[in-house]
């Protein structure tokens, strides 16, 4: 039974189901991943639907249940008593149309054999232009308490399901309000699941020495000594020419995940040093303003020369960026893990830190004095005002009589960073002239 504060409802079924597709219609976005291949999910995927008077519910999709799993999901095939015994309610969805009766079969022992049947509820998915007078009667085996006849696609049947969700959903007391957002980002295999495990000092994320293996977002609560946080797992993002329909999606899903995001933590493979993807998505990230903390993995692997090898090689790489923090770890050996904390921590810090109006417009008046920039096509601009007008990032206003030029700008940057206490993080500064 589930401890927290918010109810959990897991879903189980059979692989194409439809429970991803469900989960989607229910919560109204793509959290899970759909296709048309079989088992496209690969871990545990939870989302929070709040409804009216602060009643949130979280719904969990589970990969559909394989009785010879393969090696992407043989952790949750052999964790699933744990997902189960953590859930308040499960929903069991069965394709209206399925003949896989051992396969149902394997779930229902599963249910029965844990005492589990008066927190179960049936919900046959697919039932588009379907009669129910004409319901295999085989399937009346499966039928737990309620019974529900949906189509997750279509979005049909919906809403007796919202209704029963809204009668044990739990007033919210804020714990999922996580005021600062991080997400684990990078190539397939470089460590990021079992970073994220690590940090969680938990298995939540499919580790597996294939490549790609998290091809959904996981997000999972996240503390610190000091803090708390909300932190996500992304999907590898492939070189363009190795990504399939799937990884495509996934890619897409990471990349965008950037835009809602606080904090990135960008994991690179020691072994190979920062590639050409890896400098992508550093770049996105500072474009959106999300500072990123630079994450180099399995520096256990290396000899001393390769490490002194990497050092130079980061510090060329990061010459236009070199406020970026780096963190060197052995995510499998958790070496190193406390300063992944401690570096959000502070990096945290700088996020919210607010510069009173008066300071900046004292400090950049007389910058101006001393350090003036050069005319922007003959004209040299005057300050006429400064302020921050927002944190998390900190986002800066300069009111000028003209133009200045982007060296300028590059200036002003980097004086907020020596003098102001932000000296790791992406802000924003905009020109108003």
């Amino acid at each position: 039974m589930n401890k927290n504060k918010v109810s959990e409802i897991l879903l189980l079924g059979l692989p194409n189901s439809g429970k991803s597709t469900l989960v989607n219609a229910l919560t109204m976005n793509k959290t899970s991943i759909i296709g048309s291949k079989p088992n496209t999910t690969r871990d545990k995927i939870s989302k929070i639907i709040s409804y009216e008077n602060d009643k949130d519910i979280l719904i969990s999709d589970l990969p559909g249940f394989l009785e010879k799993p393969d090696e992407f999901n043989i952790n949750y095939q052999n964790n699933i008593d744990k997902f189960i015994n953590e859930a308040d309610k499960i929903f069991f969805i069965i394709d209206i149309h399925t003949k896989d009766f051992s396969g149902l079969d394997s779930i229902f022992n599963i249910i029965n054999k844990k005492n589990l049947s008066k927190n179960v509820l049936t919900i046959f998915n697919k039932c588009e232009n379907f009669d129910k007078n004409t319901l295999d009667k085989r399937l009346y085996k499966y039928v737990y308490n309620e019974c529900f006849f949906v189509s997750g696609y279509h979005k049909l049947g919906l809403e007796r399901i919202h209704d029963y969700l809204k009668n044990i959903a739990k007033k919210s007391i804020n714990e999922h309000n996580y005021t600062t957002s991080l997400t684990i980002i990078g190539r397939p295999n470089a460590g990021k699941s079992t970073l994220f495990n690590a940090l969680l000092n938990k298995e939540r994320s499919t580790v597996s020495k294939v490549p790609n293996t998290t091809r959904d977002k996981i997000v999972e609560n996240f503390e610190t000594n000091q803090r708390k946080y909300l932190i996500t797992d992304t999907a590898g993002i492939p070189r363009k020419k190795h990504k399939d329909q799937i990884d495509r999606y996934s890619s897409e899903i990471s990349i965008k995940s950037l835009e809602n995001t606080d904090i990135a933590l960008i994991v690179v493979d020691s072994e190979i040093g920062l590639s050409f993807e890896d400098k992508r998505i550093l770049n996105s990230s500072i474009e959106n303003f999300v500072t990123p903390l630079l994450i180099l993995n399995k520096w256990d692997l290396l000899d001393t020369e390769q490490k002194e090898d990497i050092n130079n090689s980061i510090k060329r790489d990061l010459k236009q960026y070199r406020w970026v923090n780096v963190v060197r770890v052995s995510a499998l050996n958790t070496k190193n893990i406390n300063q992944i904390a401690k570096n959000i921590d502070f990096i945290e810090t700088q996020l919210n830190h607010r510069i009173s109006t008066s300071e900046l417009n004292s400090y950049f008046r007389e910058l101006w004095v001393k350090s003036p920039p050069h005319p922007f096509r003959g004209k040299r601009a005057k300050l006429k005002f400064v302020s921050q007008f927002s944190t998390k990032p900190p986002e800066f206003g300069f009111s000028l009589s003209s133009r200045i030029p982007k060296n300028y700008i590059s200036f002003i940057e980097n004086k907020i960073r020596e003098n102001f206490n932000m000296s790791v993080i992406a802000f924003r500064i905009k020109i108003n002239a």
